[in-house]
């Protein structure tokens, strides 16, 4: 189904179910396709499913200018008001997770959550290593003697060939307004707030998930008041599809 949020064509599902709503919020650039073994346990499950595309991902528009966190968070509320959401379970995936630690944290949020499961979701901002700042220091004076109209000509060409090792495969693949929007997004860290955090919270994670590592779950656990982590065996970032009968039995015990 189509709606217009924000100015932009959103593509979105609304299952139906005698339990529920769950507002599945998904990670950066996998559209909410990806998620249909989710959605299929849900529904077996009793629940009506709501999830959408977010601005620039599968079949909703690319916003106009670069998004911040509270502009993922105003979409998702416009949404939740045109469906007439009040109360969710709420669940997420990577990228999902600021968002949904953004709502749970606000006392005014007009959606409320008594419980949420969060798969491999971002919120918290690993630590640099020592070799990891040395090389950030060096990168950071490379770019700018590969940017400086004196330098350049010497040090440009080695400082587009560091950026690009640098950059992801999701960086590269995206446009101008998205990497800005994924500059904007990505440091925000919520360690601070996850204290206040009332719901209940089930985090699944892959134990081999390199892109948000088991030890940021761990944090959550520590932090989150009520939160409870069970680790996907030999499952990465989408533990879901790494190890299905684990992840699902998990799921199906907290449902």
């Amino acid at each position: 189904m189509q709606t217009r949020i924000q100015g932009l064509s959103t593509h979105y599902i609304d299952l139906p179910g005698e339990k529920g709503p769950v507002l599945f919020l998904h990670g950066w650039g996998a559209h909410i396709g990806l998620y249909q073994p989710v959605f299929d346990l849900l529904q077996q499950q009793g629940y009506r499913v709501v999830a959408f595309d977010m601005p620039g991902v599968g079949q909703t528009d690319e916003p106009d200018r670069p998004l911040t966190v509270a502009d993922y968070v105003s979409f998702t509320l416009e949404l939740c008001a045109r469906l007439e959401l009040t109360e969710v379970l709420l669940m997420c995936h990577s990228h999902g997770g600021r968002i949904a630690l953004s709502m749970l944290t606000d006392p005014g949020c007009p959606v409320k959550c008594r419980r949420a499961v969060f798969m491999d979701a971002t919120g918290v901002r690993p630590a640099p290593s020592a070799g990891k700042k040395l090389r950030q220091a060096g990168y950071k004076a490379l770019r700018l003697l590969g940017t400086s109209p004196l330098t350049a000509p010497l040090f440009g060409d080695l400082y587009a060939e560091a950026r690009d090792k640098r950059s992801s495969a999701d960086y590269k693949a995206a446009s101008p307004v998205m990497r800005q929007t994924m500059n904007n997004v990505l440091p925000v860290d919520f360690t601070d707030k996850m204290p206040a955090v009332t719901a209940e919270v089930l985090l699944i994670w892959g134990e081999n998930d390199t892109a948000t590592p088991l030890e940021q779950g761990r944090v959550m656990e520590r932090l989150i008041p009520n939160a409870g982590l069970a680790v996907i065996q030999n499952a990465g970032h989408f533990c879901y599809a790494d190890n299905w009968p684990q992840f699902s039995a998990v799921l199906r015990a907290f449902l």
